[in-house]
């Protein structure tokens, strides 16, 4: 009897196990994401991994820009943006060149642009977690190039194109009209589908999620601004905070080795019914004697 109570807990045991395993191997291999301290970034293919413990940074040389994500202390986002670019770039952060604030599914966001030097451009989302702030930053260090990265509320959420706000992050950001581009049709990215407006040496692009716009804007000469678009949104939309799942461990601990004990007892509880009843049966056979 005991020797089967070993054995039915050593199969649940490694039962257990071998699903744990095969979650955890089945996760590695369909999520292609950074998985930094307090939170996951998507993975950006064809860029330079840089990533470590506390950020996830990716780094595409050709176009002289990176892609950073990091968690920095503090209760005011875009005090703390200013800072972690300071300490990230080593220089001096003045004010932004573009602020405002943007309700996201996943809270309330401050879009930020910094214009650091004749080179050095960063775009920043900023949002409040607990204690922490988080930081998306988009930095282009291209002397050839100013490139701009912008979330804007749709003015009007009946539209399912970016137009309007096209428009005003060039009126805001470059001191132009949209009539003075030439729209340039639709371009599919794997982040979704981008209308573009350019002219020489000037490109715009936009999409919609949701009730939000996502721009681009890019003056310059290197014309990579869909790839570098679609890195940025694919890293905006596909963060998302690590969750605190301990509690939930916990209990399933508590659950998983309570039917075990469970099991336990009424494994004992019918070895003993089992012995009184073949006691018994003893008895009346000796009595029949």
């Amino acid at each position: 009897m005991m020797i089967r109570l070993y054995r039915t807990l050593a199969v649940l045991i490694v039962a257990l196990l071998a699903l744990g395993i095969a979650s955890a191997e089945g996760d590695e291999e369909s999520v292609p994401y950074v998985q930094a301290s307090g939170f996951n970034a998507p993975v950006l293919e064809g860029w330079a991994d840089l990533s470590t413990d506390e950020i996830a940074q990716f780094h595409l040389a050709e176009a002289e820009a990176t892609i950073r994500t990091a968690l920095a202390a503090g209760a005011d986002p875009p005090a703390a943006a200013r800072s972690h670019l300071a300490d990230w770039l080593g220089s001096e952060i003045g004010e932004p060149a573009y602020s405002d604030k943007v309700n996201l599914a996943d809270g309330t966001w401050h879009s930020l642009v910094f214009d650091i030097d004749a080179a050095t451009t960063a775009s920043v989302m900023a949002r409040q977690d607990d204690a922490n702030v988080v930081l998306i930053s988009f930095v282009e260090t291209s002397p050839d190039a100013r490139t701009i990265m912008l979330t804007l509320a749709q003015a009007d959420d009946a539209l399912d194109n970016a137009t309007p706000e096209i428009g005003l992050a060039l009126d805001r950001m470059a001191g132009l009209e949209l009539d003075q581009l030439d729209e340039a049709g639709i371009v599919d990215l794997p982040s979704g589908e981008w209308q573009v407006y350019e002219r020489d040496g000037l490109s715009a692009m936009g999409m919609v999620f949701g009730n939000d716009s996502y721009v681009a804007l890019q003056d310059g000469a290197p014309a990579d601004l869909a790839r570098l678009a679609d890195a940025w949104n694919r890293t905006l939309l596909g963060f998302f905070i690590t969750p605190d799942n301990s509690l939930y461990l916990a209990l399933g601990l508590i659950a998983t080795f309570g039917i075990l004990g469970l099991l336990i007892l009424s494994y004992f509880w019918r070895s003993r019914s089992i012995q009184r009843d073949l006691a018994m049966l003893n008895a009346l056979a000796a009595e029949e004697d």
